[in-house]
């Protein structure tokens, strides 16, 4: 029988440097609706925008339910190189890149694991314009990923807490990506 523990090698890649496997009932995701109140002064351009960002996803008390429902999580980061933190379009880029490599990772996990949550940095930029805009559905639920902070978790105090490291250095870009599950 395939673990998760079992995919731990195959996360790690040129992109990934760091993946654990953590137990939440000894260190708790640390859920926060002040996480919200930060996405609602949309610095990222996708509150009410985008259906894996608030208000789409969800109301924060069931989004909050959702991951308690689970006691461990695969966590990993992404890295890329980045000349200038003020280069929105290389930031665009790079988001694109983790969230494709949150996919993959995914796509490794195996069935036996059975209900599980996927997590990523930042709200999904799949589509070029998401249909939330419009109010019409979401055109690839099976693709779109929701952020972590969608879901109210404060990342830097998790990492913090388990330390892992956050802050990038001068010169890359670290996303986070996560799997909730039993």
């Amino acid at each position: 029988m395939t673990r998760m523990d079992d995919i731990i090698d195959k996360v790690l890649n040129d992109e990934t440097r760091y993946a654990a496997i953590l137990d939440l009932t000894k260190t708790p995701l640390y859920c926060d609706e002040m996480v919200i109140r930060y996405c609602e002064n949309n610095a990222c351009g996708k509150y009410d925008a985008n259906w894996t960002c608030p208000p789409g996803v969800g109301k924060f008390e069931d989004c909050k339910k959702e991951i308690e429902k689970y006691s461990k999580v695969l966590v990993f980061r992404s890295e890329y190189r980045i000349e200038k933190w003020y280069d929105y379009q290389r930031t665009e880029e790079t988001l694109a890149l983790h969230q494709a490599n949150v996919r993959r990772v995914r796509d490794l996990i195996p069935e036996e694991i059975g209900d599980h949550l996927v997590l990523s940095g930042g709200g999904c930029v799949y589509c070029k314009e998401c249909a939330y805009i419009r109010r019409e559905p979401c055109k690839y639920p099976e693709t779109a990923i929701p952020p972590v902070e969608a879901y109210g978790i404060d990342i830097f105090r998790f990492t913090m807490k388990n330390n892992i490291k956050y802050g990038s250095p001068e010169g890359e870009m670290y996303y986070f990506g996560m799997v909730l599950f039993n």
